[in-house]
C-alpha cells in the first residue's frame, strides 16, 4: 500500500504561521533534483521531501531559485550545504523540527549519519 503524502503538521519555526506549507522544486548542491517544504507566508525553507514522493502524490512543485539555497557547511565551509537535524526524524518524528539544526555539506552530513545513526537510513 502506498504511504500517503505527509505534510508538516507544525507551524513555521520562523513566523509561527500555521499550516501554510508549499512544496517547491530545486537542484541541490550535487545537481540532483529535490523538493522542499516552503512556508507560504514568510518563505522559510523547511525540510526536504523526496521528488518521487511528490510525483506519486500528484503535486506540481513550482521551482525555487537555487542560488538562495547556497549555504556553507558549518564543518568544512563547502557551499551548497543541506539543512541537518541534530535530532533525526527517524528517532524524534515531527518533534525533530523543534531541535537545533545547522547546514552540512553532503559529505559531512553522510559522515555524521554513518557515525551517529549507522543502523538508520540517512536522508
Amino acid at each position: 500500500m502506498q504511504k500517503p503524502f505527509d505534510w508538516p503538521d507544525y507551524p513555521c519555526p520562523k513566523c509561527e504561521f500555521e499550516q501554510q506549507w508549499e512544496v517547491r522544486s530545486c537542484k541541490n548542491a550535487g545537481g540532483q533534483n529535490t523538493c522542499i517544504f516552503v512556508c507560504g507566508h514568510c518563505g522559510y525553507r523547511g525540510q526536504s521531501v523526496g521528488v518521487e514522493e511528490v510525483r506519486k502524490a500528484g503535486i506540481i512543485a513550482e521551482p525555487i531559485e537555487a542560488i538562495n539555497l547556497l549555504h556553507p557547511c558549518q564543518v568544512c565551509g563547502t557551499l551548497g550545504a543541506e539543512r541537518h537535524h541534530w535530532a533525526p526524524y527517524s528517532l524524534f518524528g515531527d518533534d525533530s523540527e523543534r531541535w537545533p539544526q545547522s547546514y552540512l555539506c553532503q559529505a559531512c552530513h553522510s559522515r555524521w549519519h554513518r557515525i551517529v545513526t549507522p543502523a538508520r537510513p540517512s536522508p
